[in-house]
């Protein structure tokens, strides 16, 4: 997509105007330096400054043009902003995969290279009575202590995969919300881009009429042409603004060197035929099945979990133990082999009471956040149904100021065929205004019920 600034040719101006405009320009000069700053500025326009969207090759890239539903399906992809809960959520479920297998084993293998000395008088001084073994031991029973660990381990993958679910419904709004920021932007270039033109040709008008009747002062023209470059100004921003909105849903997208093009509007009439419900009911809805506060209690969850495993570690464990063993001095009371079940009972340890201090306050310190995020997500869920409802009446005025335009310019357009006095720049800029207008509360009620659907765990834009 190339956007280009228009100049006296793009705008259709004859030799003859041209070389008045020029004329004129050098005139300027030549009464006063201080309008140099302003034929520079100028200077720019003549010669045709572009901002562009990058024309790139997109290979591998979204087909264009690009639909919002397609858009939100980049959400399950790999992203810098869900790399650490995605990966979290690895870790959780390949800790969980190991309490939940039976081979519940350890196997230790041991070197011990000893000299001896010896007291007899008639033996060797020293020699060697080194030894190696391996020991396998497996667990017989550990009073709570594996199924303290499995518990904990669940918790945990059920935490991460709220975690990372909740991270793809926050991309999915960024997603949603980056890409009406294009359809906004190119709206907003287009008004701008009517008021520049206008201004633009308003100034010329008064200056041929000022070269061939001299009918106007020429302070006059001045303060239009300065009116003319102001609008460019702020074009050009708006050409700016164009371009940083793509780049950033290209960044919302996973890619940092991707500039879309073209962006399909998508059809948000569902969003505006939505009834608000009661808030009572609606905040039910919401406590029911939030991911924020879900998590939460699973925080807590997993906090009393962490407890009861830390103090299964200190209640008796029962193994079976096989060792083999190879001497290097042999000796009958040694074994090369022996089996036992051994029982091991912790008896004391200034630890243990430290770590349940520790532990209960991790746990009243996940209630309390708890607490915290209930509130957090009631006074959300309120702050969005008196969004929604204000949002409703918003659409009306803009349905109606939309209509008005429409007829407006409908007249506007007669009066010109007509070939009387007739605002037509005008009544087409105010029209692309209210257009922009209408879209941007389509857009916020979009990104309400959205955000409302993401806190009850509903998906996002299931069109």
């Amino acid at each position: 997509m190339q956007q280009k600034i228009p100049n006296e040719h793009s705008l259709g101006f004859t030799s003859r105007t041209l070389s008045a405009l020029n004329r004129w320009r050098v005139r300027r000069i030549q009464i006063s330096t201080k309008f140099g700053l302003v034929f520079a500025v100028c200077g720019l326009t003549l010669f045709g400054t572009t901002v562009s969207v990058a024309e790139l090759e997109i290979e591998n890239f979204p087909a264009e043009p690009l639909r919002l539903l397609d858009a939100l399906s980049y959400a399950d992809k790999p992203h810098p902003e869900t790399g650490d809960v995605r990966y979290a959520l690895e870790e959780a479920q390949v800790l969980m995969e190991h309490h939940h297998s039976y081979n519940q084993y350890s196997a230790q293998a041991n070197f011990v290279p000893r000299k001896a000395t010896r007291a007899a008088p008639n033996l060797p001084h020293s020699l060697d009575d080194g030894y190696a073994n391996l020991e396998l031991r497996f667990s017989l029973y550990d009073f709570g202590r594996t199924e303290a660990e499995r518990s904990l381990a669940m918790t945990s993958v059920e935490l991460a995969q709220q975690r990372f679910d909740y991270a793809r419904q926050l991309r999915k709004l960024e997603i949603m919300r980056r890409f009406f920021a294009v359809l906004e932007a190119d709206l907003d270039y287009a008004v701008k881009n009517e008021k520049m033109t206008l201004a633009f040709l308003y100034f010329n008008r008064h200056f041929e009429q000022m070269q061939m009747h001299q009918s106007h002062a020429e302070v006059d023209v001045l303060d239009l042409e300065t009116k003319y470059l102001e609008a460019f100004s702020i074009r050009q921003q708006a050409g700016i603004e164009q371009l940083a909105a793509r780049r950033n849903i290209g960044l919302a997208l996973g890619y940092t060197d991707y500039v879309p093009r073209d962006l399909q509007p998508p059809n948000l009439s569902a969003y505006a035929e939505r009834e608000v419900e009661d808030f009572e009911l609606l905040l039910e809805k919401v406590t029911n099945s939030n991911y924020l506060i879900n998590i939460a209690r699973l925080n807590v969850q997993h906090a009393k979990g962490t407890a009861e495993s830390a103090d299964a570690r200190y209640q008796p464990k029962l193994d079976a133990v096989v060792v083999g063993t190879e001497w290097e001095q042999e000796s009958g009371s040694r074994n090369s082999a022996t089996l036992s079940v051994q029982l091991n009972f912790p008896l004391a340890d200034p630890k243990r009471s430290r770590d349940r201090r520790v532990s209960l306050i991790k746990i009243r310190r996940a209630e309390a956040q708890l607490s915290e995020i209930e509130h957090t997500v009631r006074k959300r869920v309120f702050d969005l149904w008196k969004t929604l409802s204000l949002l409703h009446v918003d659409l009306r005025v803009a349905q109606t100021r939309l209509e008005f335009r429409d007829q407006y310019m409908d007249r506007s357009r007669t009066m010109y065929e007509l070939e009387e006095r007739s605002d037509l720049g005008d009544a087409q800029a105010e029209l692309l205004r209210a257009q922009l207008e209408m879209d941007k509360v389509h857009h916020k009620l979009a990104l309400a019920w959205s955000e409302l659907d993401a806190l009850m765990g509903n998906p996002v834009y299931a069109f």
